[in-house]
C-alpha cells in the first residue's frame, strides 16, 4: 500500500508540474525531460536484469544470433555439410578416425572432440562450401585439389565430402595431401614464429592415413617439408581447390607460388591463418602475393581468407 500511495504521490507531483499555468514552457519541458530519462534508466537496468538469449553459434573467435545455413530446411548446402559433420563424429566415436588431444598440450585435460568440432562450424563450413563452389566452377577432369598442412585430416574429410557431394562420379577427383608430420623446423620460421618450433612432433602420416582411409584410392600423400618437397612432388598441372594451413609465412608464400599459377578459372585458395593476430606475417605474404593475381581475396570473420580466381 505504501509503494502504491508513493507512486501517486509522484505522480500527482509530476502532473502539477507539467500543468501549472504558472511554469514556463520550458520549465515544463525540463519536467517531461527528466521523465523520461529517469524512465530510460529503469527499462535499462530491467533489460540487464533479464537473461539475454544465448547466440545460435559462439566460438573460433566469433558469434552470431542470426539463422545459421545448418539449421534451415533451404540451404542444401549447409544441410549437407552438417550431416559431414555427424558423419565425422560417428567416425570418432567409433574410433575410426582419431586425434590425439592429449598429444597437443601435454599435461592439458583432453578436450571434447564434439564440442572443438561445435565450436570450429563456422571454419569447417567455409571449407567444405569453398571445395564444392571450386569443383561447380572449374572445368576440368579429373579435379585436383590440393592441401597444405593436413594434421589429422579433419579439414581434408571436409573438402572430399564437398566435392563427393557435387561430383557424379568418385573417381572424377585426387586430392594431394602435404605435410612434413613431424615437428615444424626452425630454419622455416621467422624470429616472430619460432614458438611453433617443434610444433606437430606428435603427427604421423600412418594415422592421417587410416583416417582418410575411406577415400585413400583418391589421395596422394606426400611427406616432407615445404619447399623442399616441391623438388619431389611438385603436385598436379591443374588445381581446382587450394587449402594451406601451415602457421608460418615463407611456406605459405612458397606454397601460393607452386599452386597458385596452376589454379583454374574460377578456382578457390582458402588461406587459414590470415587473420590471426599470431600469424600477422602470413596475411602480409598473402596480400602482397595476391594483389597481383586477377582474382579477389575476401577476408572471413573466422580468421581464414578466401581467394576467388576470375
Amino acid at each position: 500500500m505504501r509503494i502504491k500511495s508513493v507512486r501517486t504521490v509522484r505522480i500527482r507531483l509530476f502532473l502539477s508540474k507539467l500543468f501549472n499555468p504558472n511554469r514556463s514552457i520550458g520549465q515544463k519541458l525540463t519536467t517531461l525531460k527528466s521523465l523520461l530519462l529517469n524512465t530510460m534508466h529503469k527499462l535499462t537496468r530491467l533489460r540487464l536484469m533479464i537473461k539475454p538469449t544465448p547466440p545460435s553459434h559462439s566460438g573460433w573467435g566469433m558469434s552470431t544470433s542470426h539463422v545459421l545455413p545448418w539449421d534451415t530446411s533451404t540451404d542444401i548446402i549447409g544441410r549437407r555439410f552438417l550431416k559431414s559433420e555427424t558423419n565425422l563424429l560417428n567416425l570418432i566415436n567409433q574410433d575410426k578416425f582419431v586425434m590425439n588431444w592429449g598429444l597437443v598440450k601435454p599435461g592439458y585435460a583432453k578436450p571434447s572432440v564434439s564440442k572443438y568440432l561445435k565450436e570450429a562450424r563456422w571454419r569447417n563450413y567455409y571449407i567444405y562450401w569453398s571445395a564444392k563452389l571450386a569443383i561447380k566452377f572449374t572445368q576440368a577432369s579429373p579435379h585436383n585439389i590440393v592441401e597444405t598442412g593436413v594434421w589429422y585430416g579433419a579439414s581434408a574429410y571436409f573438402a572430399i565430402s564437398a566435392v563427393e557431394s557435387e561430383l557424379t562420379k568418385d573417381n572424377d577427383f585426387r586430392i594431394f595431401l602435404y605435410d612434413a608430420w613431424s615437428g615444424m623446423k626452425a630454419e622455416n620460421l621467422t624470429a616472430s614464429e619460432m614458438r611453433n618450433n617443434g610444433h606437430y612432433s606428435y603427427l604421423s602420416l600412418e594415422q592421417t592415413r587410416n583416417n582418410l582411409q575411406g577415400h585413400v584410392q583418391q589421395c596422394e600423400f606426400i611427406k616432407g617439408y615445404i619447399p623442399e618437397v616441391f623438388n619431389k612432388n611438385p603436385g598436379p598441372n591443374e588445381v581446382s581447390w587450394l587449402h594451406i594451413d601451415l602457421n608460418s609465412s615463407m611456406p605459405t608464400l612458397k606454397t601460393l607460388e607452386q599452386f597458385v599459377p596452376k589454379l583454374l578459372p574460377g578456382g578457390v585458395v582458402l588461406l587459414d591463418d590470415y587473420g590471426w593476430h599470431s600469424f600477422s606475417e602470413t596475411r602480409e605474404v598473402a596480400d602482397k602475393f595476391f594483389s597481383n593475381e586477377d582474382g579477389l581475396l575476401m577476408p572471413l570473420p573466422t580468421g581464414q581468407a578466401i581467394f576467388f580466381k576470375r
